[in-house]
């Protein structure tokens, strides 16, 4: 039994270099994103791939691959690498989900080339919540930033407040080419009864101290009903202008008002656009940005 037992080790010992992966093809490098990047959800991401074959030489011509998978271990999207020389490989711009960004992110990289070489390479990163998910996480609403064009979110700034009886606001900016602003208010307060009441409710608001950009010229506002998001909602438009005291420089615009109530709350919401671009950022930016707001699942 003992040399029959010593017989079988000695051919599977025998046997175990054919069961050796053979050497890969070459050598996929995925050059970005780094184990040390920290990408925002909504932040964009480039690939960057560089494949080499066994004697270091770059190879060209490669089909390359990038599959980016989401913390969740789903797949986010898989994009195409185009050859840029040199053994370079470069992907299309990437936006990160906005919502549930906030984990590790995987980059499956794959290229195959002359009729049956292959190579694999892998690389995380971190990804952070989106700005979305933070102000959701914060205050309980979900809605998506405006983008001022080719700007993205690198402008994004928020401004919070709440106060001690829970009414609060939000003021979003995206000031990269112009005022892009949104806010969002929540407050006690009755759905206004009729037009005036939906006016003088605007006005309130732009009078503020959380809304200085919001002088608005008389005679101003105009009230229309609408529904909203599903909501009964008063729609208010006029403009606003504002003069900054150090350089006198005049800045004005369009304004608009959503005022309804959410299923279930005790707040009448606000949102609030304006800019100081006639039509690009409204119809390109806010308009749509506005459209994503989704109440707060509980109170």
């Amino acid at each position: 039994m003992y040399w029959r037992l010593l017989l079988c080790g000695l051919c599977l010992l025998l046997l175990l270099p054919a069961c050796q992966p053979e050497p890969g093809d070459g050598k996929l490098t995925v050059v970005f994103p780094l184990e040390t990047t920290e990408l925002a959800g909504g932040q964009l991401l480039r690939v960057t791939i560089t494949l080499m074959d066994n004697d270091g030489q770059p190879v060209e011509g490669a089909v390359v691959q990038a599959e980016l998978r989401a913390p969740d271990g789903s797949v986010f999207t898989t994009i195409r690498c185009a050859d840029t020389g040199q053994g370079r490989y470069l992907a299309d711009y990437v936006t990160l989900s906005l919502r549930g960004a906030g984990g590790e992110w995987r980059v499956v990289a794959r290229a195959t080339w002359d009729d049956g070489k292959q190579a694999q390479a892998e690389r995380t990163f971190k990804g952070l919540p989106s700005f979305s998910d933070e102000i959701q996480s914060e205050f309980g609403f979900w809605i998506e930033p405006p983008n001022a064009l080719d700007c993205g979110y690198r402008y994004l700034r928020r401004y919070p407040m709440r106060y001690e009886d829970g009414s609060g606001w939000v003021i979003i900016s995206n000031n990269c080419h112009g005022i892009v602003n949104m806010e969002i208010h929540w407050r006690r307060a009755d759905f206004p009864a009729d037009e005036a009441a939906a006016i003088a409710h605007a006005q309130y608001l732009a009078d503020s101290a959380q809304s200085d950009l919001t002088r608005i010229p008389d005679p101003g506002l105009v009230a229309e009903q609408m529904t909203f998001k599903g909501y009964d909602t008063w729609h208010v438009t006029g403009r606003w202008k504002s003069t900054r005291e150090s350089t006198g420089l005049i800045r004005k615009g369009p304004i608009e008002w959503m005022i309804f109530r959410c299923p279930n709350s005790d707040w009448l919401w606000t949102l609030v656009i304006l800019t100081s671009s006639e039509k690009v950022y409204m119809d390109a930016s806010l308009r749509p940005a506005w459209k994503t707001f989704e109440c707060p699942t509980a109170q």
